[in-house]
């Protein structure tokens, strides 16, 4: 048994290599910036369906969208954003949980962040549904 371990452990540290591996061709100069916030920072949060905006510091608004329904988010009057896998903040792409303490027990809700909306963007949202 302790044979078997010791022959499988280069091709383990190999696969680990190859998993740290550029996986690109593009230039990163060409690659759009991922976006970040910190969620301590969220000060204001709405809800249109299944998309969450969140205004994180004094004028940055992302956008999310839920991974299924999150009951009673919109009526919600506390909730905590807190990024998965172990990070300290959240940027575009990342996935997230929210977690809602409203009329109702607390729960959860999982969201991906999808942007960072320009002013113009924010802008054009319905006042009804702009943090």
């Amino acid at each position: 048994m302790r044979r078997l371990v010791l022959l499988s452990l280069p091709f383990v540290a190999a696969g680990g290599l190859a998993a740290c591996a550029p996986t690109s061709t593009t230039d990163d100069a060409t690659a759009p910036q991922r976006q970040c916030f910190q969620p301590s920072l969220v000060s204001n949060f709405r809800v249109d369906q299944q998309t969450v905006y969140v205004r994180a510091g004094h004028s940055a608004v992302y956008a999310m969208q839920t991974a299924g329904a999150c009951t009673d988010l919109d009526s919600a009057y506390e909730v905590a954003f807190v990024p998965l896998m172990g990070a300290s903040s959240l940027c575009t792409g990342d996935r997230a949980e929210i977690v809602q303490r409203g009329s109702t027990r607390p729960s959860t809700c999982r969201v991906h962040i999808v942007n960072r909306l320009t002013e113009a963007e924010i802008a054009a949202l319905p006042s009804r549904v702009r943090p």
